[in-house]
């Protein structure tokens, strides 16, 4: 009973001593705030979690240059801590005053004062609740959930504030200048990435994990929902929050109407793709990103899958597929999208192609022949589209324009003025080709020579467009003179006054015969559907 008594009589000289280097190192906290100018407010409610409120003088710092509309008071939450340090450089705080303090939007810190015997501030130390510290707060309060540990109040966080805080002089320059340091000249800066701290740290690798019943039938099913070419659709979805790698069951209603998921494979990084065709024909090009396939042994192994806007590359030790996204005639493209793409299909399904990918540093170029044929709609037609929007393409790039519009498949369908402008400028040999009964020449003159010239609109562009166009008489009694050749001579932005352009460009290029589009119409050949002949207006 005499230990314990003697004991209990320890702790309370103890406490009272605590109490009085505590109160001691209050008035010289207050003391040292006013001697460096700034205003320091004592809390009276002890379970604030703060002790000062400590406010910098309006206009202090970087705000001076501000109106005064615009300026901000700029203040920190301190909880001072004194102590004599006999037993290390480590103190201990209430978990729920840390918990008001550490949210708080504004600075939030502890100052520690350690105190010599003779009660005067031997040295100073300050602790940022910012970044690594608050989010070891906010560990510590996600921890006490999972725990179902909700009483706080009898739970302690400490601090080794030699190792955490940083430590200053104890005067009054040395305080201003530490806090100074901390709280920055913009109070509006500082709260919005201490709110972003708040809302964002522990959840750098998502914020989301779920648990789920899936049914999959076999190694292709289960590779294809790996690598997220098919839907997931679980029998049962539980979602938790996870925070610090600490989960909690998710209360909210954003997953209630979710029926299938889709999962993204480990990228691989970008890369470039490239179809080419035999001998000199132009290739076509894709950007796409490279995607690594789940470490299946059967029946080929891990894919290597590449995924572009346009198609999906899958990659095996024995064979490579290549399958579009969706269907062509729902696809909505740019006209330079279209031509890379439909150049592509048209090397494939038309010629002995390889397909190249590289470009990525992780994965060396890969060059594979494309020996599977390729199915699908329209492929007698895409190597009749495919020359036509490469040439318009290129007509557009003399004439100084570029389409910028977004069209689908179906556009081309009503293309055939556009793609007989195609022919008659850029093919060597056209299927277009004029047809008169008669024309306005001498007798036994030389093969007449005419000038052609028009307007036309394709998707979002229009041009204006000129050639000249040489005859042949043949003995032919219906249609007496043919044109053989056309020679490009100028394409512009469409004109205004059309009939004025025509002249132009017949008194430059020395043409007396004008071809006037008004007295011609257009009309397919019978011996083939995609030929076009230009006959005279009849009337």
């Amino acid at each position: 009973m005499t230990t314990n008594a003697a004991d209990g009589g320890h702790d309370i000289e103890r406490e009272l001593e605590s109490d009085r280097i505590g109160r001691i190192g209050e008035r010289q906290f207050e003391l040292l705030c006013e001697r460096a100018g700034l205003f320091c407010n004592k809390s009276t409610v002890d379970i604030m979690g703060w002790d000062f409120i400590v406010e910098f003088p309006m206009g202090s710092g970087g705000q001076s240059s501000l109106p005064l509309d615009q300026r901000q008071t700029n203040a920190a939450r301190v909880q001072l801590k004194s102590t004599l340090g006999r037993t290390g450089s480590r103190i201990r705080l209430s978990l729920s005053a840390i918990d008001r303090l550490a949210k708080d939007p504004r600075p939030a810190l502890i100052i520690v004062f350690r105190m010599r015997a003779d009660s005067e501030i031997q040295s100073a130390y300050l602790v940022h609740l910012i970044g690594n510290e608050l989010a070891r707060v906010l560990k510590r309060l996600r921890l006490a959930e999972a725990r179902k540990a909700h009483d706080i109040n009898h739970a302690d966080i400490s601090y080794d504030y030699e190792k955490v805080g940083q430590r200053f002089e104890p005067t009054a320059a040395g305080l201003l200048a530490a806090l100074s340091a901390v709280c920055g000249e913009d109070p509006g800066t500082y709260t919005a990435e201490k709110q972003r701290q708040l809302d964002k740290l522990g959840y750098e690798n998502g914020r989301f994990e779920a648990e789920a019943l899936l049914q999959f039938d076999g190694p292709e099913h289960f590779a294809n929902l790996l690598l997220g070419l098919e839907p997931l659709k679980p029998h049962r979805l539980r979602v938790y929050d996870s925070r610090f790698g600490i989960r909690l069951p998710y209360q909210g209603t954003l997953f209630d109407d979710i029926e299938e998921l889709r999962l993204t494979p480990p990228s691989l990084g970008p890369c470039e793709i490239a179809i080419r065709g035999h001998g000199f024909a132009q290739a076509a090009r894709f950007d796409g990103e490279m995607f690594i396939g789940p470490p299946i042994i059967e029946p080929h192994g891990p894919e290597l899958l590449v995924r572009s806007q346009d198609f999906i590359i899958r990659l095996t030790p024995p064979a490579l597929r290549f399958e579009s996204v969706g269907s062509i005639d729902d696809m909505e493209y740019t006209l330079e999208e279209w031509a890379e793409l439909l150049r592509g299909l048209t090397l494939m399904a038309t010629e002995r192609s390889t397909l190249t990918i590289s470009g990525n540093s992780r994965i060396p170029p890969i060059t594979l022949p494309v020996n599977e044929p390729l199915t699908g709609p329209y492929l007698d037609e895409l190597p009749l589209i495919s020359t036509f929007v490469d040439g318009w393409l290129r007509l557009l790039t003399n004439a100084g324009l570029r389409s910028t519009t977004r069209f689908k498949f179906g556009a081309f369908w009503a293309a055939n003025d556009a793609r007989m402008v195609v022919d008659i400028l850029l093919n060597p040999r056209p299927e277009a080709r004029f047809e008169f009964q008669s024309l306005d020449v001498e007798e036994n003159a030389p093969p007449p020579v005419g000038l052609y010239f028009n307007s036309i609109s394709f998707a979002d562009t229009s041009i204006s467009f000129s050639a000249k166009v040489f005859f042949e008489e043949t003995n032919d009694l219906e249609w007496r003179y043919r044109s053989t050749r056309f020679e490009a001579l100028d394409v512009r932005p469409i004109v205004e006054d059309l009939e004025e352009y025509g002249l132009d460009q017949a008194g430059v290029a020395d043409v007396k015969l004008i071809i006037d589009p008004r007295n011609i119409t257009m009309t397919p050949r019978s011996d083939a559907a995609d030929a076009i002949g230009v006959l005279p207006k009849q009337g």
